[in-house]
């Protein structure tokens, strides 16, 4: 992409955690559409982002074509992070899920190709991996649950838009993408999260709660450094067909193991455990070998460090010290 052209990038779930973080390192160098039903809104924390003059703010939902159809007039480049995730939505209203992230991304690719569009990128999950992914690189076979756990919905679902992604692509000419996240966190994450939920708990004082023994394993991965991975994507020649396992299996640790680094870092609160309702995902660390190769992508911010950060974003949510 040439770094001097103001071509326009469609973010839909833009006024979301990554969204709002892609919007600010993107909003420089082209004009950015955010498109979001607002039911999580990040956007609010973000005022200079609202007002920038080369972002347009646009409420729409998925599910709803023409909504799409205006908010994707112009645009070259679409990134597709819109979606019903967080463990809880999978449990209470799996119809919902999967109709936003199936039906939703074939709205929105039939859009892509009824309008041109050059490059898209989809936003998948480490979830496609299942209950035990430990170094999976892009090949890795998928592992998703039995279809009679909902709690498998949403992994489901994201698998089918990777599918309907990269076939939309190489059927309609475009460059299509995608990028498997792995436990991404950072300022501004309102949705579910085992950090976010630490750092907000720690914030307002209250104990950090573990579901469950506290002993699943997540590789940690902060905001920017996904950020900085998926702008290097839109720079290289050959994306169309890629897709990209995004996370740092630098930063390993246990759930209970995390607890006990927020509450360190906050300067020490009490740690509660709760009984696990729901299915168990033991291990989720990716292999970012292909990353490293084609995007040159190093992850940069440590785990003490990116929760020094968080924790710092929600103590300034509530006015505390």
């Amino acid at each position: 992409m040439n770094q001097h052209s103001k071509e326009t990038i469609l973010i839909t779930g833009g006024a979301g955690f990554i969204g709002t973080h892609l919007a600010e390192r993107l909003c420089d160098r082209a004009n950015i559409v955010l498109f979001d039903n607002f039911r999580r809104d990040s956007l609010s924390a973000v005022p200079l982002l609202r007002s920038h003059p080369d972002v347009r703010v646009v409420n729409g939902d998925v599910l709803d074509e023409a909504s799409i159809a205006g908010a994707m007039e112009g645009a070259s480049t679409v990134l597709h992070l819109a979606a019903i995730a967080g463990v809880s939505s999978y449990y209470t209203d799996p119809v919902r899920t999967l109709r936003v992230n199936v039906l939703g991304t074939v709205n929105v690719l039939e859009e892509c190709a009824r309008q041109g569009i050059r490059t898209f990128v989809d936003f998948s999950t480490s979830e496609i991996f299942g209950s035990m992914a430990l170094f999976v690189d892009e090949t890795s076979p998928s592992g998703i649950g039995p279809s009679c756990d909902r709690r498998w919905s949403y992994a489901t679902s994201k698998l089918a838009s990777e599918q309907f992604a990269l076939r939309y692509g190489e059927q309609h000419g475009f460059a299509a993408a995608v990028v498997r996240p792995f436990n991404i966190y950072g300022p501004r994450q309102t949705g579910e999260g085992a950090i976010s939920n630490f750092c907000g708990a720690a914030a307002r004082g209250e104990p950090l709660r573990v579901i469950g023994e506290g002993t699943s394993l997540r590789a940690w991965c902060y905001v920017s450094d996904l950020v900085d991975a998926v702008v290097a994507m839109l720079d290289i020649d050959d994306l169309a067909g890629q897709s990209f396992n995004l996370g740092n299996p630098a930063e390993v640790e246990t759930t209970i193991g995390l607890a006990r680094r927020v509450a360190r870092l906050a300067g020490g609160t009490e740690i509660e455990f709760k009984e696990e309702a729901g299915t168990d995902v033991r291990a989720r660390v990716p292999d970012i070998t292909r990353a490293r190769q084609l995007l040159a992508f190093e992850p940069r911010v440590g785990l003490d460090e990116g929760i020094e950060r968080t924790l710092a974003w929600f103590r300034e949510q509530e006015g505390s010290p």
